[in-house]
């Protein structure tokens, strides 16, 4: 969603903006409002927002003099202006000083909409160019800095950095990993594009907060990573402090929330590679905290004991590893057998799986899986069989948990096209006018929701929604050329509840609309919708 501010000296005329249409069916949330121009710029410095719908005709500052001040201190927000006069010398002026469009008062609703619609275009056209441009200039950067992290930097890595724009010659060394907690949610909810708008804006926002010499990269899709150089002293000052900015800042300007871990200090750029894995460390106790968003790496910190209960793990990671199922089952019960019939504190217990279930996290990684994707939602469930005390349910618990992780490592291992994503790929081809979403499919096929989201990704390439609108999209072009139906016939037909979403959707993928990609078919010119 882009932002939007609206701007008028009559509240009603406010208000009436806010309502007279749906704002997120445009692609846009109003995050706020001024009376005058003044106030508009100081809301536009908080708000940074990419559209801002103003008068012309305030008091202190009217819209021109606000449209000349945003072009300089913003000059990418777009600007959209009201007037209830008629003339032609207010829209010159308003072109002149880089207002995108100017409407009437009183506004026409479908005007609005239309209008608003060229502005997302605009700003979407824009933001992918940047997102384009920023992946280009940066690709080999990250590329060297995420070998720097894993310790495969041969040489002199200050002199090796240099021709990377990197500068390592500094006391002190930190690592920070920045992840997104919604990720998973994102892979079954959203689009490509919307997820690549949410990372590109959570990586401004920790960008534009990075302290001197100190370098953002990609570590995953859902993981950022922050290298701090500078003094031990400057280090450890602005580490945890620039973390805290980073959690707070994502949620008042994104509306999302990140993790951040921060890593032990070390001395030489040869010891990052520590630096990183004491992060991930840090970054482990979402685990056990769920309500904090910064964890600190302590070396100091020793695991909690358990001896109280008999509980070796070993077996158990070795048959995922194995990718043995059979063997998988039968470890499961062996772990949980001493338990039967023995008093042991619910907490203890809850430590103990824990344990296993970080131990299983960094498995999950080694093998190039997202830990958090594939774990949404298993604590509340855990919470709820420690609660209930129900040994069977525990055991089913770490045995379907196991199996997804045996199953991806077998995935990756055999560089193999999964056979659930081809099952489910036949099963859209057959089903793609239906009601298709991550969550019944999961059902179908008895795999984890956002586990379901991930895999579909790495075996395609594609997100789930973008593959399910390239399929629908494709079926509607052989029905546009092989029948005479209405476009918001075949719109049903192919699965859109919605024609507006369908036009959208055609538009982004033959770069016209339905309309028009009929009119250029051979022996169809003369036909419309």
């Amino acid at each position: 969603m882009f932002k939007a501010l609206i701007v008028d000296d009559e509240p009603q005329i406010r208000k009436g903006l806010r309502t007279i249409i749906s704002w997120e069916q445009y692609g846009f949330t109003v995050v706020g409002e001024a009376s005058d121009g003044m106030d508009a710029l100081q809301a536009a410095r908080e708000q940074q927002p990419d559209l801002v719908i103003t008068d012309v005709r305030m008091p202190r500052m009217d819209g021109m003099e606000l449209s000349r001040e945003l072009r300089s201190v913003r000059p990418d927000t777009q600007v959209l202006v009201l007037s209830g006069y008629n003339e032609f010398a207010y829209a010159k002026e308003a072109l002149r000083h880089g207002v995108a469009d100017y409407l009437l008062k009183p506004v026409d609703p479908a005007e609005l909409g239309r209008s608003l619609e060229r502005m997302y275009d605009r700003l979407w056209g824009r933001l992918q160019q940047a997102m384009k441009e920023k992946e280009k200039a940066g690709a080999l950067r990250q590329f060297f800095l995420n070998k720097l992290m894993r310790g495969e930097v041969y040489g002199d890595p200050v002199e090796a950095a240099r021709k990377y724009g990197v500068r390592l010659q500094a006391d002190r060394f930190a690592v920070m990993v920045v992840s997104i907690d919604r990720y998973g949610e994102f892979l079954v909810s959203l689009p490509g594009e919307e997820i690549g708008w949410k990372r590109y804006a959570i990586g401004n926002v920790i960008q534009e907060l990075l302290p001197p010499n100190s370098y953002m990269f990609d570590l995953s899709e859902q993981r950022f990573g922050v290298l701090l150089t500078g003094t031990e002293e400057s280090v450890r000052q602005y580490g945890r402090a620039t973390a805290e900015r980073i959690a707070a800042s994502t949620i008042q300007y994104v509306k999302e929330e990140v993790t951040v871990g921060l890593g032990e200090t070390v001395q030489q750029p040869a010891m990052l590679r520590h630096g990183c894995q004491t992060a991930l460390t840090a970054l482990e106790h979402k685990f056990l905290v769920d309500t904090e968003r910064v964890f600190v790496y302590d070396a100091q910190e020793r695991s909690r004991p358990f001896e109280e209960i008999p509980w070796d793990d070993t077996g158990l990671l070795q048959a995922i590893r194995d990718g043995a199922e059979a063997r998988l089952l039968q470890e499961t019960g062996r772990l949980l057998a001493p338990l039967e019939g023995r008093y042991a504190a619910r907490d203890t217990v809850k430590y103990a799986v824990l344990s296993t279930i970080m131990r299983l996290a960094k498995m999950t990684e080694e093998f190039h899986g997202e830990w958090q994707a594939l774990y949404t939602g298993k604590f509340r469930e855990l919470e709820r069989i420690l609660e209930q005390g129900v040994m069977k349910q525990l055991n089913a618990f770490l045995y379907e948990l196991g199996l997804e992780i045996c199953r991806h490592i077998d995935t990756v291992r055999n560089r193999k096209t999964d056979s659930r994503v081809r099952d489910m790929i036949g099963y859209i081809e057959q089903h793609y006018a239906s009601e298709l979403n991550l969550k019944e499919l999961s059902k179908l096929f008895y795999i984890n929701t956002v586990y379901l989201g991930q895999l579909f990704k790495k075996e395609t390439g594609e997100y789930f929604n973008d593959y399910i609108n390239k399929v629908r999209i494709g079926h509607a072009s052989r029905l546009l050329a092989e029948t005479s139906w209405p476009a918001a016939e075949i719109a049903e037909k192919v699965g859109y509840k919605y024609v507006d979403h369908f036009y959208r959707q055609f538009k982004l993928t033959f770069g016209m609309n339905p309309g028009e990609y009929r009119r250029t078919l051979p022996g169809r010119g003369a036909q419309s919708l």
